[in-house]
C-alpha cells in the first residue's frame, strides 16, 4: 500500500493521508518528490516534519518561522502552532483528538497542495470522521462518527452503523484501496498518490 492517499469524502472535500514517520514538504515541481507538494515561493525541500511517539518535530530545511518566530533546529510541534514557509506559505499543525495521536495541517494562506485537497492528516494510529468539532476530519452532515485506524499496511474500520464496499453485501470491516466505502450517510474513496 502506498504511504500517501487521497481520501475523497462526499459533500466534505479531498484529503491527503500520510502514513510515514517522516515526510517532507515542499515546492509542488516534478524534481522535488515531496510528499506535501505546495503550489507557492518555497524551496523545493523545505521542511520535514517526523512523529516521534506521540510527538511531532519540524525540521527546517530553509527559511520557517514558528509562530511567528524564526526557527533554525528542529522544534516540537503544539496543538495550533502555525508555521510559516519562506515568504508566506502558512500551515496550522493541530492534533484535534486526544485519543489519537494523528495530527492535521491545513494551509491558512492562500496557498494550495498539488493536488488540491482540504487538509493533509498525518495517519499515526487512527483517523476520526464525523461531526464533533475535534474530529480530524469534520463531516457535519454525518450522525456517528467513523474511525480508520491503522493495524500493519492494513487500514481498518469501525462505525455504529454499517458501511459496505464494492459489491459485497457485508459490512466492511477494511478499507479496499479505490473502492468507496458506503453506508447510510457515509461515502469515501481512498486513492493512492504517486509522487510527480
Amino acid at each position: 500500500m502506498s504511504d500517501r492517499l487521497q481520501m475523497w469524502i462526499d459533500g466534505v472535500g479531498g484529503f491527503m493521508l500520510l502514513l510515514a514517520d517522516r515526510i517532507n514538504i515542499g515546492q509542488a515541481m516534478a524534481s522535488a518528490q515531496v510528499d506535501i507538494p505546495i503550489m507557492g515561493d518555497i524551496s523545493r525541500r523545505h521542511a520535514a516534519i517526523k512523529r516521534s511517539g506521540d510527538e511531532y518535530i519540524v525540521e527546517p530545511l530553509s527559511e520557517v518561522k514558528l509562530n511567528d518566530q524564526s526557527i533554525d533546529r528542529p522544534s516540537l510541534l503544539k496543538h495550533r502552532d502555525v508555521m510559516t514557509l519562506g515568504r508566506g506559505v502558512k500551515l496550522q499543525f493541530t492534533q484535534p483528538h486526544p485519543l489519537s495521536t494523528s495530527a492535521v495541517l491545513k494551509i491558512v494562506s492562500r496557498h494550495r497542495t498539488e493536488p488540491a485537497c482540504d487538509g493533509v492528516v498525518l495517519l499515526a494510529d487512527s483517523l476520526l470522521m464525523g461531526p464533533k468539532s475535534n474530529n480530524h476530519v469534520v463531516c457535519p452532515q454525518w450522525q456517528h462518527d467513523v474511525v480508520v485506524y491503522r493495524q500493519g499496511i492494513k487500514l481498518l474500520l469501525k462505525s455504529k452503523t454499517p458501511l459496505f464496499q464494492g459489491d459485497s453485501t457485508q459490512p466492511a470491516t477494511s478499507i479496499r484501496i479505490g473502492e468507496t466505502v458506503q453506508g447510510e450517510e457515509v461515502s469515501f474513496c481512498l486513492e493512492p498518490l504517486g509522487r510527480a
